[in-house]
């Protein structure tokens, strides 16, 4: 081999290197850009009510979103903190530890216990954290209150135009949660739709909850 190849050779392998590492970094980004695109997993459009062995009994309008509480019928809070389980069984193993008040959308409601007259939710709360938990600890129904005022303002958006001004303590349905300060919600009584801020949004009607200005939603 003659001394000019012998050098052209070494000259090519820096060039290989640099190559390889642009192939390199460019298969990460990929990587990366693939992870940061992941997707929760989808809300039903409509949820599923199925039988102790898992077999759907029967499906119920959905989404429908609910909040996760510790909030006993005396208006205490009696636990701050729930467990998501693992399976849909009071025994089984721990999963996530959630704050009280967290709000989640259903993906199954599943029958269990004698005569099936126990049901536990399979749920992922809105920062995405899943598993299972008793109905004891699910509210379907949200309340708005407001101290020092005699009502609660819903807005066509997130500080948007107000549209109406619900009684304080109405009733309410949490149609659309977020990790910010809105939450879409609607009225139980007539249908009202609106946006309203997310510290408003309580979960007990008791005066013992709702005059403890301390506790906040996650």
């Amino acid at each position: 081999m003659s001394k000019l190849s012998h050098v052209s050779r070494i000259a090519q392998n820096p060039m290989k290197q640099y190559l390889s590492f642009l192939i390199l970094c460019a298969g990460l980004l990929v990587g990366c850009t693939g992870a940061a695109t992941t997707v929760p997993t989808p809300i039903p459009t409509a949820v599923a009510i199925s039988g102790v062995a898992g077999e759907t009994l029967a499906m119920q309008e959905g989404p429908l979103w609910v909040l996760l509480s510790g909030v006993d019928e005396h208006g205490l809070i009696a636990e701050h903190e729930l467990t998501l389980l693992q399976e849909p069984d009071a025994a089984a193993a721990a999963g996530p530890i959630v704050h009280t008040g967290i709000p989640a959308a259903v993906l199954e409601i599943r029958q269990a216990g004698p005569q099936n007259l126990q049901r536990f939710y399979r749920v992922e709360t809105v920062n995405g954290d899943a598993g299972w938990i008793s109905d004891y600890y699910v509210r379907r129904v949200a309340y708005l209150y407001q101290a020092d005022s005699d009502s609660v303002p819903l807005f066509a958006a997130p500080d948007g135009q107000e549209v109406v001004q619900l009684p304080n303590i109405s009733p309410v349905a949490v149609k659309q949660p977020s990790e910010g300060d809105w939450w879409l919600v609607q009225a139980v009584e007539d249908g009202t739709l609106g946006w309203v801020r997310a510290d408003l949004v309580k979960e007990s009607p008791l005066a013992e909850f709702l005059t403890n200005q301390s506790h906040e939603h996650p």
